[in-house]
């Protein structure tokens, strides 16, 4: 079963109007739940509004969709620790250690 944003955002936020349909769907789409980069890159850019800590928000994503690409974690710890954009931060994940940028904020990490 695929599950998007507002799924994740029910189940993670303390208090949400779809929390109980979110767990109920967890209840019952436990270890079949699946989802994509799309939605990590959502839940990263809503992570700050929403007060939510990006690198736990991933590790429990990770936990519910027994997703096992640390690339999602490296995003997020990039986001945490090094202040940058999500975008930047998904770029520098997936690049490793070299990318081809004009953008200084990966200087830093090379």
């Amino acid at each position: 079963m695929y599950a998007d944003t507002d799924f994740f955002l029910a189940m993670l936020k303390s208090r949400d109007w779809l929390k109980a349909s979110a767990i109920k769907a967890y209840g019952t789409y436990k270890g079949s739940i699946h989802t994509s980069e799309t939605t990590f890159v959502e839940l990263m850019l809503l992570s700050h509004k929403y007060g939510l800590d990006p690198v736990q928000v991933v590790a429990d994503v990770m936990a519910i969709t027994k997703t096992s690409d640390t690339t999602y974690l490296k995003a997020a710890y990039f986001i945490k620790e090094n202040k940058v954009s999500v975008f930047d931060a998904f770029h520098a994940a997936h690049a490793g250690k070299e990318i081809i940028s004009s953008d200084s904020v990966y200087d830093s990490w090379a």
